[in-house]
């Protein structure tokens, strides 16, 4: 069905995310860490990345440049409890397609999902 990479610094939100997606058909990677993500997306070609904003290594605006010269055919969703305008501006303004902030509903994040990777 897809290919999906999720990445947040938060374990149990990954293995959330993960479970219900797999739950859906898709399949799923997770990363924990900026620098994990980046060699999954230089690695790997995913049709979506679910994007923390706040890592403990770098934020997400960091990944999504290396997101656009690595995988630049990737859909990109945010996720994130410091969702502020600026954020979500720049976020949208660097390709993001949905932004969700935490905590959010999960079936509205699988619908997200879902309509995001309709062909």
């Amino acid at each position: 069905m897809g290919k999906i990479l999720v990445i947040d610094d938060n374990e149990d939100m990954c293995q959330v995310i993960s479970d219900a997606l797999k739950e859906e058909g898709f399949l799923v990677n997770t990363a924990y860490n900026g620098k994990s993500a980046i060699k999954e997306i230089k690695d790997n070609i995913y049709d979506l990345i679910i994007l923390d904003y706040k890592l403990h290594d770098m934020d997400g605006l960091e990944i999504l440049g290396e997101i656009q010269k690595f995988s630049s055919s990737s859909s990109v969703i945010m996720i994130s409890a410091y969702g502020n305008e600026f954020v979500r501006s720049k976020a949208h303004e660097l390709g993001v397609c949905s932004f969700f902030d935490k905590p959010f509903d999960l079936n509205a994040l699988v619908g997200a999902v879902k309509q995001n990777l309709k062909g």
